[in-house]
């Protein structure tokens, strides 16, 4: 069950939702929980996880190095929605912090072709 009535629907939303899989951090009251932000806004974003802690709770979203300063405001399970402190436009952020959607076709940058044991233990 969704723990606040604020939790997004089409017609409360301001502004358009970037999808995304950015893996992050979370990171609230000496606590942290690995995370997946599914989709992002100029205003918020929906994360995926764990565990999340209650409503209300100030929370730093880490990825890479970059820090956003949020509140979560709906819990849903293994899912979350948080309102940024400050605005951050999607597609900016991504192409700032180099983010590539997961399954984006990097090239390799080399390839293992022979292996041989180091020595006899």
């Amino acid at each position: 069950m969704m723990s606040n009535a604020l939790a997004c629907t089409s017609e409360r939303r301001h502004s358009s939702r970037e999808c995304v899989e950015i893996h992050c951090t979370v990171n609230w009251a000496g606590l942290y929980e690995f995370a997946t932000i599914k989709n992002m806004s100029i205003y918020g974003a929906q994360l995926e996880g764990f565990e999340f802690p209650p409503v209300g709770t100030p929370v730093t979203i880490v990825v890479d190095q970059v820090e956003l300063c949020a509140s979560i405001i709906w819990a849903d399970g293994e899912k979350c929605g948080v309102l940024l402190e400050h605005d951050v436009d999607p597609a900016v952020f991504i192409r700032q912090h180099s983010i590539r959607p997961l399954g984006y076709g990097a090239k390799p940058i080399g390839t293992i072709s022979q292996l041989r044991p180091l020595g006899g233990c």
